[in-house]
């Protein structure tokens, strides 16, 4: 484990998030991007599925793509699948877990140019011991403020099962966590996060492996 990843692993422990650098990179991304552009094109194209989950906006009847689910199991996804099953994340995952890790869901979170909504202020879920299962996003886009940045109550994933969210944002800090493309924003399960909307014309597009060590029990 490198110097800096260490350090950023220090974060995670502490805050609950931390971002790793170009985790992915090279032909690898830029493969990764072109199928993540087909899934979209097919969803705009027509294609419907229990998997492809999207909303409509006031007034509007035109559904919008916000979240692929079971992204292994999607036929124009082999490469999604792929890190799934092995691959640069999981070894990242059992260096953050110090152990053998395990994946458990992957799913892709589109951030549609000028009409993606925020997501609310959530904690993906809260049935394990902090530091016992962490999602790893990775970016397939740059994310800043403007197009749908993350944003995290640090230190939240150390709160209560039955914390009420709301409280614990209002309390704050609330940090805006960018990344560029390639890189992984790590965080425990429990953290308390939200997104911004994304008015501009760029989209962000993440993939999303929950890991926990493979020692858990199958849900």
């Amino acid at each position: 484990m490198s110097a800096s990843t260490a350090a950023d692993l220090g974060r995670l422990w502490a805050d609950g998030y931390t971002v790793v650098p170009a985790v992915v990179t090279g032909p690898l991304l830029e493969r990764l991007r072109t199928e993540a552009d087909a899934l979209v094109a097919a969803f705009e194209g027509g294609h419907r599925g229990e998997d492809f989950w999207s909303f409509t906006r006031d007034g509007e009847s035109t559904p919008v793509l916000y979240r692929v689910h079971n992204l292994e199991q999607q036929p124009g996804a082999p490469l999604a699948a792929g890190l799934f099953a092995t691959g640069p994340l999981h070894h990242l995952a059992e260096s953050i877990l110090g152990c053998p890790a395990r994946a458990r869901v992957i799913a892709m979170i589109v951030k549609m140019p000028r009409v993606a909504a925020a997501v609310p202020w959530h904690r993906d879920r809260t049935d394990a011991e902090p530091g016992h299962a962490i999602n790893l996003s990775l970016f397939l886009d740059d994310s800043d403020a403007s197009n749908g940045a993350l944003e995290f109550v640090p230190g939240s994933h150390l709160l209560a099962d039955d914390a009420d969210v709301d409280r614990a944002r209002e309390a704050g800090p609330v940090l805006t966590v960018g990344a560029l493309a390639g890189d992984v924003a790590v965080h425990d399960v429990r953290a308390v996060h939200a997104s911004r909307p994304n008015p501009t014309a760029r989209p962000r597009r993440s993939l999303v492996i929950e890991f926990v060590p493979d020692t858990t029990e199958a849900p």
